[in-house]
């Protein structure tokens, strides 16, 4: 078959399976297009390959520049792609475009660096300073942080954020607008903020998806039986 004009070989995509009351994500690469289907990469669950089931229904999320698209589809069977381990799925019959904000959030603790900007793109109005990520999409970020009685942020302000995903990979210069501002009376001066990235790389929303979803796995591997 030919390949869909949405999705393309090499494209990294996330698969969506059903698992008891909730959903195993997965983030995997389109390998190649076969006469019954689209060739995926199989997934990996605890070490092992996950167990195939012929007619399952999965969800596949997917990214192009102008937005984010997604479709129902089934597996179709197992099979190898010289010794890579991959699925057969059956191709699309309808892609939907969709607003993305149902992107997988990870509550996490995670040191940020920001600092406000006069508008997207403007100077900076302050140095960086510190606070705490609470949570973390491809599609905004939830942080904690002291402010000062000098520095006012409020609801639309923009700021810029610089933080570290891991030991070999971090992410600086990405901006984002305050959406929800929360004042923890508990703690002084302290405020909780929600804010949606703006013109965000697609190279970084890529990083970040693959990062929580393999953060996910990491964790439930590390937790199973307790």
């Amino acid at each position: 078959m030919t390949a869909p004009a949405e999705i393309q070989i090499r494209d990294r995509i996330e698969l969506r399976v059903p698992a008891g009351e909730s959903i195993a994500v997965f983030a995997v690469r389109v390998q190649d297009f076969a006469s019954d289907g689209i060739i995926i990469d199989r997934p990996i669950i605890e070490q092992r390959l996950m167990p195939v089931v012929p007619g399952r229904e999965i969800e596949i999320i997917f990214q192009r520049q102008d937005a984010t698209y997604r479709f129902q589809t089934r597996i179709v069977r197992e099979d190898h792609l010289e010794k890579l381990p991959v699925l057969v799925i059956e191709p699309p019959k309808q892609v939907d475009r969709i607003q993305r904000r149902e992107y997988f959030r990870l509550d996490i603790d995670l040191p940020v660096r920001y600092r406000k900007l006069a508008a997207p793109g403007g100077e900076a109005l302050c140095e960086y300073m510190r606070g705490m990520i609470l949570d973390l999409s491809a599609g905004g970020v939830k942080f904690w942080a002291d402010i000062p009685s000098e520095l006012l942020l409020d609801i639309g302000d923009v700021l810029m954020f610089g933080f570290n995903l891991s030991s070999t990979l971090s992410v600086a210069g990405l901006e984002g607008r305050i959406l929800k501002k929360i004042d923890d009376l508990r703690l002084g001066d302290r405020f909780t903020f929600a804010c949606r990235f703006l013109n965000i790389p697609s190279y970084i929303q890529e990083a970040i998806v693959v990062h929580n979803i393999r953060y996910q796995q990491r964790y439930r591997v590390e937790n199973r039986g307790r």
